[in-house]
């Protein structure tokens, strides 16, 4: 695969469609690998650029919704009352939702249809002795094996014949929810239980989680009502119109573990070539960045140093990154000699992008945010030194 550098920054839009979670199709730990790794990108002055094939606002369902439902068996054909959670917090829901994904088994096939695109994958995801192992492979496209041992990610592109291997792994990908634990939820959205529906064979609770203000997105959330997990879920905007969705269409809730499950995935993997994206921790103020106000609702989660191999020359750049516990927003910011001019935007599904530029410094917003959101940060963003 050829690659490209990241300043001045070209993605091919219609590619940049990853495995991922309701708020990320394009999540943020994985953006920083697709950022130079895959080819080429249209970028619009001043008006945005859809993804080929999205031709209207609304996205259509992968399927016809199931009939509501008070009352169903589950898979295994043993009934269960349904769980009240309406006088449960926001922020505990929200927990036990993503605790599921996490410490749980579970296996399966999902389908996500952000910008017009439909990408399917399997994922595997086990906690054997205390460790946690994960593969996920696209059934599209290019083929992308992603698998997870703990806290080290790496990322196989069988057609480039390359590993990109990250040391630090976030929880943001589908059918994980929470991006920080201890946000205040209740600030920014508000939680409504709407009823039971069958999906990927089991019933479910059916959640939506509703934006206080216009600077986010809202949800529906199908969740597993004995385990918790998240099967379905759609992002929706301000009309209530689905943006995109990602869903299980084959789910097994009790898999047999598979120890070997990363080795398997590395065979023949020998001679593939590895690229480490290093980051390293740092503060606003060493990176010379602050914001002259703050965005409601957005915490700073971490900012960081990735210091990245591209054609045998180290590069690096800077990545900032803020969350109101479930959307979240990246700014990627290194030295450019561009002469693209500033607001240059994309947009796909739930996810847009701005280009800004800051003295020498040209810097991408990114998030499964309004575009009013990435340009509040856009301009609140000022160089220190």
């Amino acid at each position: 695969m050829k690659r490209i550098s990241v300043w001045p920054l070209r993605i091919k839009l219609k590619m940049l469609v990853p495995h991922g979670s309701p708020r990320i199709r394009v999540q943020h730990a994985v953006v920083c690998c697709a950022l130079w790794l895959i080819p080429a990108i249209t970028w619009a002055n001043p008006s945005r650029v859809t993804a080929a094939g999205a031709g209207t606002r609304d996205v259509a369902l992968l399927a016809n919704p199931s009939q509501k439902i008070d009352s169903a068996a589950s898979a295994d054909g043993q009934y269960s009352k349904p769980q009240q959670h309406h006088e449960a917090s926001l922020q505990s829901w929200l927990q036990r939702v993503s605790q599921a994904a996490k410490d749980r088994n579970y296996s399966g096939v999902f389908v996500v249809q952000s910008g017009g695109r439909i990408v399917t994958s399997t994922i595997d995801h086990y906690v054997v002795h205390g460790n946690t192992l994960e593969r996920v492979e696209t059934l599209d496209g290019q083929r992308r094996i992603l698998v997870c041992h703990n806290a080290e990610t790496r990322t196989i592109l069988p057609d480039a014949r390359l590993i990109v291997v990250e040391d630090h792994h976030t929880d943001y990908s589908f059918p994980r929810m929470l991006k920080t634990p201890h946000a205040d939820y209740a600030t920014h959205y508000k939680l409504r239980q709407e009823g039971h529906e069958r999906c990927a064979g089991y019933v479910c609770d059916v959640t939506r989680i509703i934006p206080q203000d216009d600077l986010r997105y809202g949800y529906s959330l199908w969740t597993e009502q004995r385990s918790g997990l998240l099967v379905k879920a759609q992002t929706l905007n301000d009309l209530g119109k689905v943006l995109d969705q990602v869903a299980f269409t084959q789910l097994d809730l009790n898999p047999k573990p598979r120890p070997d499950l990363i080795s398997e995935a590395l065979k023949g993997t020998s001679n593939y070539r590895i690229e480490h994206m290093r980051a390293s921790l740092s503060t606003p103020q060493a990176q010379g960045w602050a914001l002259s106000h703050p965005i409601p609702g957005f915490e700073s989660v971490g900012i960081y140093k990735r210091r990245l191999m591209l054609h045998g020359k180290p590069t690096e750049v800077t990545q900032w990154l803020f969350s109101d516990g479930l959307a979240s927003v990246s700014l990627f910011a290194g030295p450019s000699a561009d002469s693209r001019q500033p607001g240059a935007s994309l947009h796909m599904g739930d996810t847009n992008a701005l280009l800004a530029r800051k003295g020498a410094w040209s810097v991408i917003v990114i998030g499964a945010v309004p575009a009013k959101t990435l340009q509040l940060f856009a301009d609140s963003l000022k160089q220190l030194h």
